[in-house]
């Protein structure tokens, strides 16, 4: 393996691009919290970091296959933009429990 002295890890490299899965009714804040809520119980070695200068919440899996799902405010916080950074895409189960939060 090549190491270059400056270079970001892998684990960095896979979440320079995000892909906008779904719109989503509802405060980017509380969909966060709730499908954090629900992951929590399923997945070991989730994260969640709220980043309020961003209006955006992250809940990132830090082991393989690592993926992170971005809550961005979008109209005032009546809706939810939702970005996947994936080294590989979630399952439909995960995105399914957040498109539960929002019902």
């Amino acid at each position: 393996m090549i190491s270059l002295a400056g270079c970001a890890r892998p684990v960095e490299l896979l979440f320079k691009n995000s892909t906008m899965v779904d719109h989503l009714d509802g405060n980017y804040q509380r969909l966060a919290s709730c499908t954090y809520e629900h992951l929590a119980r399923q997945q070991a070695q989730l994260s969640m970091i709220d980043l309020p200068e961003q209006q955006t919440v992250r809940i990132a899996l830090t082991k393989a296959p690592y993926w992170e799902l971005s809550f961005v405010n979008e109209e005032g916080g009546r809706q939810t933009r939702l970005e996947v950074t994936s080294s590989s895409f979630p399952s439909e189960h995960i995105l399914a429990l957040t498109r539960a939060c929002a019902a």
